[in-house]
Protein backbone atom coordinates (compact mmCIF):
# COMPACT_ATOMS: atom_id res chain seq x y z
CA UNK A 1 0.00 0.00 0.00
CA UNK A 2 1.32 3.32 -1.07
CA UNK A 3 1.98 5.53 1.92
CA UNK A 4 -0.15 8.97 1.74
CA UNK A 5 1.77 12.16 0.45
CA UNK A 6 3.12 14.31 3.26
CA UNK A 7 1.93 17.80 3.60
CA UNK A 8 3.60 20.56 2.94
CA UNK A 9 4.81 22.46 6.23
CA UNK A 10 3.67 25.83 5.85
CA UNK A 11 4.28 29.26 8.42
CA UNK A 12 1.63 31.43 7.76
CA UNK A 13 2.00 34.98 9.45
CA UNK A 14 -1.03 37.13 9.92
CA UNK A 15 -0.50 39.59 12.40
CA UNK A 16 -4.57 40.51 11.92
CA UNK A 17 -5.95 37.42 12.46
CA UNK A 18 -9.61 36.56 14.45
CA UNK A 19 -11.82 33.93 13.38
CA UNK A 20 -15.23 35.88 14.96
CA UNK A 21 -13.81 39.02 14.08
CA UNK A 22 -14.63 41.49 11.23
CA UNK A 23 -12.51 42.70 8.35
CA UNK A 24 -8.71 42.02 7.91
CA UNK A 25 -8.39 40.27 10.76
CA UNK A 26 -11.25 37.31 9.44
CA UNK A 27 -9.41 37.30 5.88
CA UNK A 28 -6.49 36.81 8.25
CA UNK A 29 -8.16 33.53 9.73
CA UNK A 30 -9.61 32.91 6.41
CA UNK A 31 -6.27 32.06 4.03
CA UNK A 32 -4.95 30.21 7.71
CA UNK A 33 -8.65 28.04 7.40
CA UNK A 34 -8.46 27.19 3.82
CA UNK A 35 -4.70 26.31 3.52
CA UNK A 36 -5.21 23.57 6.30
CA UNK A 37 -7.23 21.31 3.30
CA UNK A 38 -3.70 20.26 2.18
CA UNK A 39 -1.01 21.91 4.05
CA UNK A 40 0.14 21.23 7.63
CA UNK A 41 -0.14 24.61 8.88
CA UNK A 42 1.78 26.80 11.75
CA UNK A 43 0.03 30.50 12.29
CA UNK A 44 2.04 33.18 13.84
CA UNK A 45 -0.09 35.48 15.05
CA UNK A 46 -1.20 38.75 17.38
CA UNK A 47 -1.73 37.01 20.91
CA UNK A 48 -4.81 39.73 21.30
CA UNK A 49 -7.22 37.09 19.90
CA UNK A 50 -6.01 34.02 21.15
CA UNK A 51 -8.75 33.37 22.91
CA UNK A 52 -10.96 33.07 19.61
CA UNK A 53 -8.30 31.42 17.91
CA UNK A 54 -6.82 28.68 19.84
CA UNK A 55 -10.05 26.54 20.24
CA UNK A 56 -10.61 26.98 16.52
CA UNK A 57 -6.73 26.00 15.51
CA UNK A 58 -6.90 23.27 17.29
CA UNK A 59 -9.68 21.51 15.99
CA UNK A 60 -8.16 22.21 12.17
CA UNK A 61 -4.97 20.86 12.85
CA UNK A 62 -3.91 24.01 12.91
CA UNK A 63 -0.74 25.19 15.03
CA UNK A 64 -1.23 28.42 16.31
CA UNK A 65 1.67 30.72 17.76
CA UNK A 66 0.41 33.91 19.77
CA UNK A 67 3.03 36.33 19.73
CA UNK A 68 2.29 39.27 22.05
CA UNK A 69 3.93 42.94 22.15
CA UNK A 70 4.27 44.88 25.93
CA UNK A 71 1.28 46.18 27.32
CA UNK A 72 2.86 49.55 26.76
CA UNK A 73 3.51 49.28 23.21
CA UNK A 74 -0.37 47.90 23.18
CA UNK A 75 -1.74 50.95 25.09
CA UNK A 76 0.22 53.02 22.50
CA UNK A 77 -1.00 51.21 19.29
CA UNK A 78 -4.35 51.47 20.78
CA UNK A 79 -4.58 55.40 20.80
CA UNK A 80 -3.61 56.31 16.94
CA UNK A 81 -2.98 55.59 13.38
CA UNK A 82 1.02 56.15 14.50
CA UNK A 83 0.93 54.14 17.03
CA UNK A 84 -0.72 51.12 15.28
CA UNK A 85 2.25 51.13 13.14
CA UNK A 86 4.44 51.37 16.04
CA UNK A 87 3.32 48.16 17.28
CA UNK A 88 2.84 46.62 14.47
CA UNK A 89 6.91 47.10 14.10
CA UNK A 90 7.63 45.70 17.21
CA UNK A 91 5.16 42.66 16.72
CA UNK A 92 6.93 41.87 13.83
CA UNK A 93 10.60 42.58 14.86
CA UNK A 94 10.24 39.77 17.52
CA UNK A 95 7.70 37.22 15.70
CA UNK A 96 10.51 37.34 13.03
CA UNK A 97 13.04 36.03 15.75
CA UNK A 98 10.64 33.23 16.52
CA UNK A 99 10.01 32.35 13.35
CA UNK A 100 13.69 32.05 12.40
CA UNK A 101 14.38 29.92 15.68
CA UNK A 102 10.78 27.47 14.86
CA UNK A 103 12.12 27.77 10.89
CA UNK A 104 16.12 26.07 12.22
CA UNK A 105 13.93 23.18 13.84
CA UNK A 106 11.25 22.35 11.51
CA UNK A 107 12.02 23.98 8.09
CA UNK A 108 9.28 25.37 6.46
CA UNK A 109 8.81 24.70 2.81
CA UNK A 110 6.86 27.42 2.26
CA UNK A 111 6.03 31.12 4.26
CA UNK A 112 3.03 33.04 3.54
CA UNK A 113 2.37 36.55 4.99
CA UNK A 114 -0.75 37.51 4.51
CA UNK A 115 -1.85 40.07 7.01
CA UNK A 116 -0.54 42.93 7.06
CA UNK A 117 -2.02 44.35 3.97
CA UNK A 118 0.37 46.59 2.72
CA UNK A 119 3.50 46.66 1.02
CA UNK A 120 5.48 48.63 3.79
CA UNK A 121 5.79 46.15 5.92
CA UNK A 122 8.48 43.71 4.98
CA UNK A 123 8.27 39.96 4.27
CA UNK A 124 8.79 38.20 7.24
CA UNK A 125 11.15 35.51 5.66
CA UNK A 126 13.00 37.89 3.32
CA UNK A 127 16.18 36.76 4.59
CA UNK A 128 15.59 32.83 4.97
CA UNK A 129 17.08 30.40 3.01
CA UNK A 130 15.66 27.04 2.12
CA UNK A 131 12.19 27.79 1.77
CA UNK A 132 9.45 29.70 -0.58
CA UNK A 133 7.59 32.49 -0.02
CA UNK A 134 4.46 33.95 -0.85
CA UNK A 135 3.16 37.79 -0.08
CA UNK A 136 -0.39 39.09 0.13
CA UNK A 137 -2.54 40.06 -0.37
CA UNK A 138 -0.77 42.84 0.07
CA UNK A 139 -1.84 46.91 -1.22
CA UNK A 140 -0.53 50.38 -0.32
CA UNK A 141 0.68 51.99 -3.64
CA UNK A 142 -2.65 53.67 -3.69
CA UNK A 143 -3.23 57.27 -3.26
CA UNK A 144 -5.88 60.30 -3.98
CA UNK A 145 -6.38 61.10 -7.63
CA UNK A 146 -4.87 64.92 -8.01
CA UNK A 147 -7.34 68.06 -7.07
CA UNK A 148 -9.44 65.84 -4.84
CA UNK A 149 -7.95 67.70 -1.65
CA UNK A 150 -10.61 70.00 -1.09
CA UNK A 151 -13.06 66.95 -0.12
CA UNK A 152 -10.30 65.32 2.20
CA UNK A 153 -11.46 67.62 4.92
CA UNK A 154 -8.70 67.15 7.72
CA UNK A 155 -6.61 64.42 5.83
CA UNK A 156 -6.18 67.10 2.92
CA UNK A 157 -1.92 67.56 3.72
CA UNK A 158 -1.64 64.26 4.44
CA UNK A 159 -2.89 62.79 1.88
CA UNK A 160 -1.26 65.54 -0.20
CA UNK A 161 2.12 63.62 0.76
CA UNK A 162 1.00 60.15 0.66
CA UNK A 163 2.75 59.87 -3.11
CA UNK A 164 6.10 60.52 -1.81
CA UNK A 165 5.59 58.48 1.53
CA UNK A 166 4.80 55.55 -0.75
CA UNK A 167 7.40 56.04 -2.78
CA UNK A 168 9.66 56.16 -0.03
CA UNK A 169 8.51 52.88 1.50
CA UNK A 170 9.15 51.47 -1.77
CA UNK A 171 12.84 52.61 -1.55
CA UNK A 172 13.90 50.66 1.32
CA UNK A 173 16.02 48.11 1.36
CA UNK A 174 13.96 45.77 3.25
CA UNK A 175 10.81 46.06 1.01
CA UNK A 176 12.87 45.55 -2.13
CA UNK A 177 14.51 42.59 -0.53
CA UNK A 178 11.22 41.47 0.22
CA UNK A 179 9.73 42.11 -3.61
CA UNK A 180 12.67 40.75 -5.11
CA UNK A 181 13.15 37.06 -3.25
CA UNK A 182 8.99 36.30 -3.12
CA UNK A 183 8.21 33.45 -5.40
CA UNK A 184 4.58 34.68 -5.70
CA UNK A 185 3.23 38.13 -4.74
CA UNK A 186 -0.33 38.34 -4.34
CA UNK A 187 -1.50 42.17 -5.36
CA UNK A 188 -4.94 43.33 -4.17
CA UNK A 189 -5.37 45.86 -7.28
CA UNK A 190 -3.70 47.62 -10.45
CA UNK A 191 -3.02 50.77 -8.50
CA UNK A 192 -0.59 49.15 -6.40
CA UNK A 193 0.64 46.68 -9.05
CA UNK A 194 1.51 49.49 -11.64
CA UNK A 195 3.46 51.23 -8.49
CA UNK A 196 5.67 48.30 -8.23
CA UNK A 197 9.29 48.13 -10.14
CA UNK A 198 8.72 46.29 -13.22
CA UNK A 199 11.13 43.75 -12.40
CA UNK A 200 9.21 42.06 -10.13
CA UNK A 201 5.56 42.23 -11.57
CA UNK A 202 5.80 39.50 -13.87
CA UNK A 203 5.51 37.18 -10.14
CA UNK A 204 2.30 38.99 -8.84
CA UNK A 205 -1.28 38.44 -9.91
CA UNK A 206 -4.28 40.38 -8.60
CA UNK A 207 -5.99 39.07 -5.74
CA UNK A 208 -8.57 40.70 -3.91
CA UNK A 209 -7.97 41.09 -0.33
CA UNK A 210 -11.76 39.95 0.49
CA UNK A 211 -14.41 37.45 0.57
CA UNK A 212 -17.75 36.61 0.73
CA UNK A 213 -18.96 35.61 4.51
CA UNK A 214 -20.65 32.20 4.85
CA UNK A 215 -23.11 33.64 6.91
CA UNK A 216 -24.97 36.25 4.50
CA UNK A 217 -27.95 35.56 3.92
CA UNK A 218 -29.11 34.60 0.31
CA UNK A 219 -29.68 37.71 -2.25
CA UNK A 220 -33.04 39.36 -2.45
CA UNK A 221 -34.52 39.18 -5.57
CA UNK A 222 -35.49 42.65 -5.75
CA UNK A 223 -38.86 43.84 -8.26
CA UNK A 224 -38.61 46.43 -10.38
CA UNK A 225 -40.27 49.26 -8.97
CA UNK A 226 -40.79 52.52 -11.07
CA UNK A 227 -42.41 54.72 -9.03
CA UNK A 228 -40.79 54.69 -5.32
CA UNK A 229 -37.82 56.47 -4.38
CA UNK A 230 -34.09 55.31 -5.03
CA UNK A 231 -32.93 54.19 -1.72
CA UNK A 232 -29.11 54.15 -1.46
CA UNK A 233 -26.66 52.84 0.91
CA UNK A 234 -22.99 53.11 2.28
CA UNK A 235 -21.70 50.78 4.74
CA UNK A 236 -18.22 51.00 5.83
CA UNK A 237 -15.63 52.84 7.92
CA UNK A 238 -16.49 56.67 7.53
CA UNK A 239 -12.93 58.05 7.08
CA UNK A 240 -12.06 61.01 4.50
CA UNK A 241 -10.78 58.83 1.82
CA UNK A 242 -14.47 57.69 1.72
CA UNK A 243 -15.61 60.40 -0.07
CA UNK A 244 -19.66 61.17 0.87
CA UNK A 245 -19.64 64.77 0.50
CA UNK A 246 -19.05 64.02 -3.50
CA UNK A 247 -22.28 61.98 -2.94
CA UNK A 248 -24.17 64.60 -1.35
CA UNK A 249 -23.33 67.12 -3.63
CA UNK A 250 -24.45 64.71 -6.42
CA UNK A 251 -27.73 64.22 -5.13
CA UNK A 252 -28.04 68.03 -3.61
CA UNK A 253 -28.15 68.38 -7.69
CA UNK A 254 -31.16 65.64 -8.04
CA UNK A 255 -33.26 67.58 -5.93
CA UNK A 256 -36.75 66.87 -7.72
CA UNK A 257 -37.22 63.20 -7.57
CA UNK A 258 -37.30 60.86 -4.93
CA UNK A 259 -34.63 59.65 -3.00
CA UNK A 260 -33.05 58.75 0.17
CA UNK A 261 -29.45 57.76 1.43
CA UNK A 262 -28.43 55.72 4.57
CA UNK A 263 -25.04 56.37 5.79
CA UNK A 264 -24.10 53.50 8.21
CA UNK A 265 -20.89 53.15 10.12
CA UNK A 266 -18.68 55.33 12.34
CA UNK A 267 -15.55 57.19 11.91
CA UNK A 268 -13.43 60.05 12.28
CA UNK A 269 -15.46 61.61 9.35
CA UNK A 270 -18.63 61.39 10.33
CA UNK A 271 -18.82 64.51 12.12
CA UNK A 272 -17.97 66.25 8.91
CA UNK A 273 -20.16 64.91 6.96
CA UNK A 274 -23.00 65.43 9.33
CA UNK A 275 -22.63 69.23 8.72
CA UNK A 276 -22.01 68.86 5.03
CA UNK A 277 -25.29 67.43 4.85
CA UNK A 278 -26.97 69.98 6.95
CA UNK A 279 -25.06 72.85 4.82
CA UNK A 280 -27.06 71.15 1.48
CA UNK A 281 -30.48 70.96 3.25
CA UNK A 282 -30.76 67.47 2.76
CA UNK A 283 -30.65 66.28 6.26
CA UNK A 284 -34.65 65.00 5.44
CA UNK A 285 -33.06 62.61 2.89
CA UNK A 286 -30.20 61.65 4.69
CA UNK A 287 -29.72 59.18 7.71
CA UNK A 288 -26.31 58.52 9.45
CA UNK A 289 -27.13 55.60 11.93
CA UNK A 290 -23.64 55.32 13.28
CA UNK A 291 -22.49 51.67 14.31
CA UNK A 292 -25.04 49.23 13.91
CA UNK A 293 -24.83 45.46 14.83
CA UNK A 294 -24.48 42.33 12.09
CA UNK A 295 -28.09 41.70 11.87
CA UNK A 296 -29.00 45.31 11.66
CA UNK A 297 -26.40 45.96 8.51
CA UNK A 298 -28.06 43.13 6.83
CA UNK A 299 -31.45 44.55 7.66
CA UNK A 300 -30.25 47.49 5.16
CA UNK A 301 -28.67 45.82 2.94
CA UNK A 302 -31.82 44.03 2.39
CA UNK A 303 -34.30 46.97 2.21
CA UNK A 304 -31.67 48.90 -0.19
CA UNK A 305 -31.63 49.79 -4.33
CA UNK A 306 -28.23 50.38 -4.96
CA UNK A 307 -24.64 50.43 -3.36
CA UNK A 308 -22.61 53.60 -2.85
CA UNK A 309 -18.98 53.33 -1.97
CA UNK A 310 -17.35 56.59 -3.07
CA UNK A 311 -13.56 55.93 -2.78
CA UNK A 312 -10.75 57.99 -3.25
CA UNK A 313 -8.48 55.31 -2.30
CA UNK A 314 -9.05 51.91 -0.63
CA UNK A 315 -7.35 48.77 -1.61
CA UNK A 316 -10.83 46.74 -1.38
CA UNK A 317 -13.74 47.13 0.58
CA UNK A 318 -15.60 44.54 2.47
CA UNK A 319 -18.78 46.38 2.10
CA UNK A 320 -18.66 46.43 -1.40
CA UNK A 321 -17.90 42.49 -1.44
CA UNK A 322 -21.35 42.16 1.16
CA UNK A 323 -23.67 44.57 -1.27
CA UNK A 324 -22.84 42.48 -4.08
CA UNK A 325 -23.52 38.98 -2.05
CA UNK A 326 -26.97 40.77 -1.37
CA UNK A 327 -28.15 41.47 -4.67
CA UNK A 328 -27.01 45.55 -4.78
CA UNK A 329 -25.76 46.78 -7.77
CA UNK A 330 -22.19 49.13 -6.53
CA UNK A 331 -21.95 52.70 -7.45
CA UNK A 332 -18.25 53.57 -7.00
CA UNK A 333 -14.97 55.34 -8.90
CA UNK A 334 -12.85 53.59 -11.60
CA UNK A 335 -10.18 53.69 -9.24
CA UNK A 336 -8.33 51.43 -6.53
CA UNK A 337 -9.59 48.15 -5.09
CA UNK A 338 -13.64 48.09 -6.11
CA UNK A 339 -12.78 49.03 -9.46
CA UNK A 340 -11.40 45.35 -9.29
CA UNK A 341 -14.42 44.11 -7.80
CA UNK A 342 -17.19 45.35 -9.60
CA UNK A 343 -17.61 45.20 -13.21
CA UNK A 344 -19.89 46.98 -16.16
CA UNK A 345 -22.48 43.88 -15.44
CA UNK A 346 -22.40 44.67 -11.70
CA UNK A 347 -22.21 48.24 -11.17
CA UNK A 348 -21.48 51.42 -12.43
CA UNK A 349 -18.24 52.68 -12.57
CA UNK A 350 -17.54 56.77 -12.29
CA UNK A 351 -14.57 58.64 -13.51
CA UNK A 352 -11.95 60.35 -11.36
CA UNK A 353 -10.25 62.91 -14.13
CA UNK A 354 -11.85 65.38 -11.37
CA UNK A 355 -13.72 66.71 -9.01
CA UNK A 356 -16.75 67.95 -11.18
CA UNK A 357 -16.65 65.01 -13.77
CA UNK A 358 -16.71 62.72 -10.16
CA UNK A 359 -20.03 64.44 -8.90
CA UNK A 360 -21.45 64.47 -12.72
CA UNK A 361 -21.19 61.20 -13.15
CA UNK A 362 -22.45 60.08 -10.07
CA UNK A 363 -25.33 62.57 -10.71
CA UNK A 364 -25.91 60.48 -13.54
CA UNK A 365 -25.50 57.36 -12.24
CA UNK A 366 -28.02 57.91 -10.15
CA UNK A 367 -30.63 59.23 -11.84
CA UNK A 368 -29.86 56.17 -14.44
CA UNK A 369 -30.09 53.48 -11.59
CA UNK A 370 -33.51 55.70 -10.73
CA UNK A 371 -35.11 55.78 -14.14
CA UNK A 372 -34.23 51.91 -15.22
CA UNK A 373 -35.32 49.67 -12.40
CA UNK A 374 -35.68 47.01 -14.35
CA UNK A 375 -31.73 47.20 -15.48
CA UNK A 376 -30.91 48.38 -11.48
CA UNK A 377 -32.52 44.71 -11.06
CA UNK A 378 -30.53 43.11 -13.42
CA UNK A 379 -27.25 44.45 -12.36
CA UNK A 380 -28.19 43.04 -8.86
CA UNK A 381 -28.75 39.78 -10.12
CA UNK A 382 -25.37 39.58 -11.79
CA UNK A 383 -23.54 41.20 -8.56
CA UNK A 384 -24.33 38.75 -6.68
CA UNK A 385 -23.30 36.20 -8.93
CA UNK A 386 -20.49 37.86 -9.35
CA UNK A 387 -19.62 38.30 -5.52
CA UNK A 388 -19.94 34.23 -4.96
CA UNK A 389 -18.68 33.09 -8.18
CA UNK A 390 -15.31 35.10 -8.15
CA UNK A 391 -14.68 36.10 -4.50
CA UNK A 392 -15.81 32.91 -2.32
CA UNK A 393 -13.60 30.93 -0.14
CA UNK A 394 -13.53 28.16 -2.56
CA UNK A 395 -12.00 30.32 -5.35
CA UNK A 396 -9.07 31.33 -3.01
CA UNK A 397 -8.10 28.02 -1.64
CA UNK A 398 -7.93 26.45 -5.40
CA UNK A 399 -5.67 29.88 -5.68
CA UNK A 400 -3.72 28.65 -2.69
CA UNK A 401 -3.22 25.27 -3.82
CA UNK A 402 -2.37 25.88 -7.55
CA UNK A 403 0.56 28.99 -5.90
CA UNK A 404 1.91 26.36 -3.09
CA UNK A 405 2.45 23.83 -6.08
CA UNK A 406 4.20 26.14 -8.59
CA UNK A 407 6.45 27.42 -5.67
CA UNK A 408 7.26 23.81 -4.75
CA UNK A 409 7.41 22.71 -8.08
CA UNK A 410 10.80 25.26 -8.69
CA UNK A 411 8.51 27.75 -10.75
CA UNK A 412 9.23 31.36 -9.79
Amino acid sequence: MTAPARKPRVLMVAFACNPAGNGEHWLGWGWAEQATSFCEVTLLTWDRFAKEIEPRAQALGIKSVCVGAREWVNRIGDRSVGGRWFRQLVWHRKAAAIAARMHSSQKFEIVHQTTFHTFRIPMLAARWEGCQRVWGPIAGGESCPPGFGPWLGRLRTLEASRGFMNRAALARPSVRRSLRVANSIFVSNHTTLNFFPEWCRERCMIVSPNAVRDDLPPARVRKPDAGGPLKLLFVGNCVATRSIPLVLEALGRRRDWPWSLTVVGGGAALADWKQDAARLNLTEKVTFTGLLPRAEVARHYAEADAFVFPALRDSGGSGVLEAMSSGLPVVCFDWGGPAEMVDAQSGIKVSVANPEASITGLAAAFERLRAEPAWRSSLGQAAARRAREEFSWHKKRELLEATYADCLGGRR
